[in-house]
């Protein structure tokens, strides 16, 4: 397994780093700007139509694009030159985010939800075969990571998880996700909590007895304070982070 002390000791940029508005989420000119300022960047991976990765968190197109329609169910071609907030930037593939990055620093890869597991990771692996520089795999569903755990066991694997009360779930399975019951199964490596829940999730303070745990979304000092007693780390946007971490 690669080394993953790099998870607990540098501060990690939700999406890179970005304003949303002159610099939109998930774009080239974020993660430029994550890396200028010497911050680890959290981006997410998804699938269009055609097979290209790109780099883009919602399913819907709407709120960055103005173009309404799953990005799944769309072509690369379709959406290639659509601008992100009505920037210069375009949503990236994940190709030409590796080539962005080039090993300037390292990577926390969500791999969205999708149908037919296997598809997008076995795509992610190959990218990432001829990759170089730091990074780990996470994602909400306990089955991406497990794939990993069987196909790529040196990749460093996570689980993202939260208290599912949003969701449509059963009871039962909103319990299983929520307090990490696959994690074993699924081999993750560390875990990505909601910042909202984690102090009071008795099942993530026990996992950290054995694995990082990283908050996720922070969007204060204040909180990034409060959180440091039940975190390893954070993913953070909204703020710049006083730099108590170790950056390189």
């Amino acid at each position: 397994m690669k080394n993953n002390s790099w998870l607990t000791n540098k501060y990690i940029a939700h999406r890179g780093l970005f304003d949303n508005k002159l610099i939109p989420e998930n774009s080239i000119a974020a993660f430029e700007k994550a890396v200028e300022n010497k911050f680890a960047i959290e981006m997410d991976v998804q699938m269009t139509k055609d097979g290209v990765l790109v780099v883009f968190h919602d399913d819907d197109m709407f709120r960055m694009t103005g173009l309404k329609g799953d990005i799944r169910e769309k072509t690369y071609d379709e959406i290639k030159d659509f601008r992100l907030l009505e920037t210069d930037e375009r949503i990236p593939t994940f190709q030409q985010f590796l080539e962005c990055i080039n090993g300037r620093t390292q990577l926390v890869i969500e791999i969205k939800h999708h149908k037919n597991i296997g598809s997008v990771e076995e795509k992610v692996l190959d990218f990432l075969a001829g990759y170089t520089g730091e990074y780990c795999i996470e994602s909400f569903n306990p089955l991406i990571v497990r794939w990993f755990k069987v196909h790529a066991p040196n990749i460093i694997r996570g689980q993202l998880s939260y208290d599912f009360k949003d969701t449509g779930f059963s009871p039962f399975r909103k319990k299983m996700l929520a307090n990490l019951w696959l994690c074993k199964w699924n081999g993750s490596q560390f875990i990505a909590y909601d910042q909202a829940t984690v102090d009071a999730n008795k099942a993530v303070q026990k996992y950290r007895k054995k694995m990082p745990v990283v908050c996720w979304t922070v969007k204060s000092q204040q909180r990034l304070d409060y959180l440091e007693k039940y975190c390893d780390n954070v993913i953070f946007d909204s703020f710049l982070p006083e730099r108590r971490d170790t950056i390189d």
